[in-house]
């Protein structure tokens, strides 16, 4: 599985993902390309099914226009991250970095949330790394991301960069501490003049997995599911109600990291999966009806939908201002 289906959360810093929570990292810019090097121009829609192999192979879904892209959510961050800079050398830390590690007093492991998802909504599709790693990853050491952020916040930056204390009237150098510190506040600059914020995060990603669990009724996904359990059976492993049911299968026994001991079982169960789905092109098939649900529902909800991408317009705004660019 790619790294980047992986996600570490330290408690103190959940306030930050939360705020994310709507966006879709994986989904491609708005009009301008993406991870897809398929042409979907005839059929986004899911009137026809495109054969899929390996990730870039999968179109772009219908709701990805209403969702943030990897490019919008990394821009959010930096322009989060600047301002919540400039804000933290109003209060007297000059020297305060962009990307804080946690206080020392804090350490480095408290609170830690693993969520582990696949590489993709429909499954994994990296042959090579099946063989390897099965399900799971090539371990790293525990250390290996430390470099990755800035030097740790002292405690008193802490206090006012999330403004931990709690306190409404607190101040700091004779400059009172914003509600939600100075994170907070960058956050509420980003947001500024969005009509609807639990609308615009929330919405599409709701839809989406609402979609989802409709979408695997459809006769068409259903009998291509079926078709994939079937094959993988066939070739000796456990049979499957889905993809995503093999890939959480408890045999691999996940660690606290979330990695699995990759197993010669677990591999081969891996290597069959990803086989059979591209013998019967599962994920063609699968992304088809889900492509048909999406669409009919944006015709449906066509109002909301595109109210979300107003105010999502407004947070791209607000951060290529904030950015300079």
């Amino acid at each position: 599985m790619r790294p980047s289906a992986r996600v570490a959360v330290t408690a103190a810093a959940l306030a930050a993902v939360t705020a994310l929570a709507g966006c879709s990292p994986g989904s491609a810019d708005d009009g301008a390309g993406g991870t897809s090097t398929t042409d979907t121009s005839a059929y986004t829609d899911g009137s026809r099914v495109p054969n899929v192999d390996e990730e870039r192979d999968i179109p772009e879904l219908p709701l990805a226009r209403y969702e943030f892209s990897e490019t919008d959510t990394k821009r959010f961050s930096q322009a989060q991250a600047r301002s919540a800079q400039r804000c933290m050398a109003d209060f007297g830390f000059p020297d305060f970095p962009l990307e804080p590690a946690l206080p020392d007093s804090l350490g480095t492991t408290t609170g830690m949330m693993v969520a582990v998802a696949m590489a993709t909504s429909f499954g994994e599709l990296d042959l090579d790394e099946a063989r390897r790693w099965g399900y799971g990853w090539e371990p790293k050491p525990a250390d290996s991301q430390a470099g990755k952020k800035g030097r740790a916040m002292t405690d008193a930056e802490y206090q006012v960069y999330y403004n931990s204390g709690g306190s409404a009237d607190r101040t700091v150098n004779g400059r009172e501490v914003p509600e939600n510190g100075c994170y907070g506040r960058a956050f509420a600059q980003l947001t500024d003049g969005v009509q609807d914020a639990t609308r615009m995060w929330t919405y599409p990603s709701k839809r989406a997995e609402a979609l989802a669990r409709t979408t695997l009724k459809d006769p068409d996904a259903s009998e291509a599911l079926r078709t994939w359990a079937d094959c993988v059976e066939d070739k000796g492993f456990t049979r499957y109600a889905g993809r995503e049911e093999a890939f959480r299968d408890k045999a691999w026994h996940r660690g606290d990291d979330g990695n699995t001991r990759r197993t010669q079982r677990e591999r081969d169960t891996a290597v069959a999966d990803i086989e059979c789905a591209r013998e019967h092109n599962t994920v063609g098939v699968w992304w088809a009806a889900s492509a048909r649900a999406q669409t009919s529902d944006i015709d449906s909800h066509r109002a909301t939908y595109e109210a979300v991408r107003r105010d999502k317009d407004v947070v791209r705004a607000n951060s290529r201002h904030m950015l300079g660019n």
